[in-house]
């Protein structure tokens, strides 16, 4: 049984100007990035949203928008996984059209219960083929999570791999955009910058379902 759930400078000092990527310049491909919309709920193929997959106890997993923690705008995304195996309940986003072979940046802004691992990678938006799967641990204060991909395929899915431990943990503030990773996309709650380590992680201190 496969369950769905769906949310409704320019600067240079030389001779040659070269232009720098800014925040402004960033588009990302991620819908409803902060869960702040309430999307309607889409029953036939060309849906597009937030979504949930489930397989045998991993369907046990509940998915909530919370009103009280947040990174960005006035909420999150709340997981309280169940599962065996980290792929038995996955969060994700799509479609997004990229162009096979682009170089992108993915990044979330997570937090949760305590200490935890998380998986993400990028797949297919058909399931042929799925590439970057990275593996971050999360911390109890609101961070950001980030790894670059080359696009396998021309329209993609993120999905991030919720279960394999019962810690709830809050999802806020996801990106995918072209390029490398660009500093300064801030969530309106975070105030005072802090260098990524190794760009996978900067912290400040302190979904009527579908059945296929």
């Amino acid at each position: 049984m496969l369950r769905w759930i769906s949310l409704v400078v320019l600067s240079a000092f030389c001779l040659v100007a070269f232009p720098l990527v800014t925040y402004a310049q960033v588009t990302n491909l991620v819908l409803n990035p902060s869960f702040e919309d309430d999307e309607v709920i889409l029953d036939d193929p060309d849906w597009q949203a937030w979504a949930t997959w489930g397989w045998e106890n991993g369907l046990e997993s509940t998915v909530a928008i919370d009103e009280a923690e947040f990174i960005d705008g006035t909420r999150s995304l709340r997981v309280e996984p169940k599962g065996d195996e980290n792929w038995y309940f996955i969060v994700l986003n799509l479609p997004m059209p990229v162009e096979l072979g682009g170089e992108y940046t993915a990044s979330f802004w997570a937090k949760a219960q305590e200490a935890r691992p998380l998986t993400a990678q990028m797949k297919a938006t058909d399931n042929t083929v799925s590439f970057a799967e990275t593996g971050f641990e999360l911390t109890t204060e609101w961070s950001e999570y980030s790894f670059p991909f080359t696009s396998e395929s021309a329209e993609v899915k993120l999905e991030v791999f919720c279960a394999g431990n019962d810690v709830p943990f809050w999802l806020d503030f996801v990106y995918v955009y072209e390029g490398v990773y660009v500093e300064g996309i801030m969530p309106s709650e975070a105030a005072t910058p802090v260098e990524p380590a190794g760009k996978l992680a900067a912290r400040w201190g302190e979904i009527k379902s579908v059945d296929f």
